[in-house]
């Protein structure tokens, strides 16, 4: 039954179903375990189980064929949704090659190559932000800064309630002024998370101008995009990478699970059974169970194979 319900629900809250279809029914009263279960709210809320009170709670299977039909209904949702987003982005990268092949007109797209303009640039586009200053941060410098040299939002830009995030590439944090430039730009209210690594530079102002470098350091050239269509691709990008990013807290950066956690997961993805992690860890299975759902939800996935997939991808072990 497990292996059935793989990909609509996780190894034991499948587990739990096949407990609740051979039971018919479990009475909380003797199951006290089920109270707080995150399993078994997976059921629920997957539609595989309901709560049911005739003198005393009861959990109740949802016939299987009703269940999955509505599981699966559910999964077809999901990828509607994403196939809408994708057509979303083509639709918007075909305006992209559209615009490229017309030749951008100096108001849309304008380079730049004088350092000093490009600074200057810079702080002007900080000084208009109005609601968003987005930033990506690579290793890559002209001339290495030391911490002092922290871009710290001003305070009248700050005073109307502008948000300013900045993702680091991960070496960054390996450079000598590392840490004060980190502590400087927290201090100041720049929201800071960091990547293993980041492709370019890029500074993004609201949804209306985006600055992207023509050399690693974004000091020997850049150009300032103005065109909607283009600036719109690049913040669904930026979102994207802050949602992979890891936190930086106090200079270092903040792991996203619990050392436990942390422990159970690196056990997980190196192909161990739920039993024999317990054993490793002298935990019970239903521990196990537990950090590996809590797990789970912090990472906004329902299964243990696309769990591993992200984790792995965005490096959240490596830390």
């Amino acid at each position: 039954m497990p292996e059935v319900l793989a990909g609509l629900l996780n190894g034991p809250a499948a587990e739990l179903y096949q407990r609740l279809l051979s039971a018919g029914r479990l009475r909380i009263a003797d199951h006290p375990e089920l109270a707080g279960s995150p399993d078994l709210d997976e059921l629920i809320d997957a539609g595989f189980a309901r709560r049911r009170f005739v003198g005393e709670p009861v959990i109740v299977p949802v016939e299987p064929s009703r269940a999955v039909d509505q599981a699966l209904i559910s999964v077809q949702r999901r990828m509607l949704d994403q196939h809408r987003m994708i057509v979303r982005v083509r639709e918007q990268m075909h305006e992209l090659q559209r615009s490229y092949a017309a030749g951008a007109d100096s108001d849309a797209v304008r380079v730049y190559t004088d350092p000093a303009e490009i600074g200057a640039l810079s702080v002007e586009l900080c000084l208009s932000a109005e609601r968003e200053f987005s930033n990506l941060e690579t290793e890559h410098y002209r001339n290495p800064p030391d911490g002092r040299s922290a871009k710290v939002p001003p305070a009248e830009v700050l005073d109307r309630g502008v948000r300013f995030r900045n993702i680091y590439s991960r070496p960054v944090l390996d450079l000598p002024f590392a840490g004060e430039m980190v502590r400087r730009c927290a201090e100041g209210g720049w929201q800071l998370r960091v990547l293993p690594e980041l492709p370019m530079k890029m500074v993004l102002v609201d949804d209306r101008a985006a600055l992207l470098p023509l050399d690693p350091t974004g000091m020997e050239g850049a150009v300032l995009v103005r065109a909607p269509v283009i600036v719109s691709a690049l913040r669904m990008y930026f979102e994207l990478l802050w949602n992979r990013a890891l936190p930086l807290h106090d200079g270092g950066v903040e792991s996203k699970f619990s050392p436990t956690q942390r422990g159970v997961l690196r056990l997980m993805i190196g192909g161990m059974t739920d039993a024999a992690i317990a054993r490793h860890l002298d935990v019970s299975e239903r521990t196990v169970r537990r950090h590996i759902s809590a797990a789970l939800e912090l990472l906004g996935v329902d299964n243990r194979i696309t769990a591993t997939a992200v984790i792995v991808r965005d490096g959240w072990l490596d830390h």
